[in-house]
C-alpha cells in the first residue's frame, strides 16, 4: 500500500496564471519521499543523519504525467511506493491525488542514487532498505 502525504498548494507552487508550477510537483516528490523515511527515525531524520555523515540521495532521472492542473488552496495527497531498490539506488512511484475528488493529476517515477561525499555511488544503508521492507514495498 502506498505512503500517503498530505500537501496543500500554496500560492509560491503556481504560475503567474495561478496554475501550479509543472516542476513542483517533483518538490513534492521528495516532501513525499522524506515523510516515507520518518518511520526508519529515533529522532533525527534519517536522510538528516546521512547528509550530516556526508551522504545524499540525489535524484538521477525523473518521469512524469500531468493530467490535471492544480491552484492555491488545493488538497491533494502524494501517494510514495519504492518499486526497486538495489545496491546503491532505489527508485519511487508518485502519484498526486486530488483530495477532495481521489482523482489523479500526475504520476511518475524518480529514481536516486545514494552517494558519498565525491558523490561516488555508495550502498544504501540497511536502515533504508529494513525502512523498505516495513512498508511492504520492492
Amino acid at each position: 500500500m502506498p505512503h500517503r502525504t498530505p500537501i496543500t498548494i500554496d500560492w509560491g507552487d503556481t504560475d503567474a496564471g495561478g496554475l501550479i508550477y509543472h516542476p513542483r510537483f517533483f518538490h513534492f516528490v521528495i516532501v513525499g519521499l522524506n515523510d516515507y523515511f520518518t518511520l526508519a527515525t529515533d529522532g533525527e531524520h534519517l536522510m538528516e543523519t546521512y547528509r550530516k555523515a556526508s551522504y545524499v540521495l540525489p535524484a538521477v532521472e525523473a518521469s512524469a504525467s500531468f493530467h490535471s492542473p492544480l491552484r492555491a488552496g488545493d488538497e491533494v495527497v502524494i501517494e510514495t511506493t519504492v518499486v526497486d531498490s538495489g545496491t546503491a539506488s532505489l527508485t519511487l512511484a508518485f502519484t498526486v491525488i486530488r483530495a477532495e475528488t481521489d482523482e489523479p493529476v500526475a504520476d511518475g517515477e524518480v529514481s536516486f542514487v545514494f552517494v558519498d561525499g565525491s558523490f561516488d555511488a555508495a550502498p544504501l544503508p540497511e536502515e533504508i532498505h529494513e525502512c523498505i521492507r516495513e512498508r511492504g514495498d520492492a
